[in-house]
């Protein structure tokens, strides 16, 4: 089953207009291929897979760096190819200047047998919210518990970073009793995994402390919230 997701496109003006996002299940690799081919009924033991999948390999690479065009099993055609510009007709291949790669086409008559024998399956998309994990409080380094305001605040955790320029985005302090908040003015490193911020001057009582970013390709500002109480004695 092949899972994907629906994701607003925001490079055109139609609020309807969405592309789907495949969601990879998982890497498979060589052990993988093997133990797929024995599950299926080869005779052929999983060491000798192995080692024909090596001697493939080995192959490939030999007939590519020979310029050859390379079908493998019907599956997918490799070739190489050279990038870079050239000073003239009279100009050489120049390593710090052009480079070799290779590139790949998916056989046509392999894809129609992805298309006739997949099934699909939509999933909700999975909304990239701030996620904070660890408060550390600077003055006293007790973790997700002490605020010491007036002290260096460090909070670790993803998708933290924030557009500082914009007046709704930030860390937030939300008092418990009264639900008033406090945005922090001055931090210092604003970045995905971290932000480290002064503490700003808020009363005693117990706090939740949030993040609140839009993220990348997306005007919709999301929250993020500690998954603790944090407290001024």
């Amino acid at each position: 089953m092949i899972k994907y997701t629906l994701i607003e496109n925001v490079l055109t003006p139609d609020p309807n207009d969405y592309y789907p996002q495949v969601q990879i299940t998982g890497r498979a690799g060589v052990e993988q291929l093997a133990d797929r081919m024995l599950s299926m009924g080869s005779t052929v033991t999983k060491s000798d897979l192995l080692a024909v999948m090596s001697l493939l390999d080995e192959a490939v690479l030999a007939l590519l760096v020979e310029g050859y065009r390379v079908d493998i099993a019907g599956i997918v055609d490799l070739y190489p190819r050279m990038q870079g510009v050239f000073d003239g007709p009279g100009d050489g291949f120049d390593k710090s200047r052009h480079t070799l790669s290779v590139n790949a086409n998916a056989a046509p008559a392999f894809i129609a047998r992805v298309r006739a024998d997949a099934r699909v399956q939509k999933e909700e998309a999975v909304t990239p919210t701030p996620a904070p994990l660890q408060f550390v409080d600077g003055s006293s380094s007790a973790v997700n518990s002490a605020i010491t305001t007036g002290s260096i605040g460090t909070l670790n955790g993803s998708r933290l970073k924030f557009n500082a320029a914009a007046a709704d985005e930030g860390i937030y302090f939300i008092a418990s009793a009264g639900g008033e908040e406090t945005k922090v003015a001055t931090v210092s490193i604003n970045k995905p995994g971290q932000l480290v911020f002064l503490i700003p001057a808020v009363t005693s009582g117990v706090y939740s402390l949030e993040v609140r970013s839009r993220g990348r390709n997306t005007n919709e500002l999301r929250t993020g919230t500690l998954d603790a109480n944090l407290i001024v004695p």
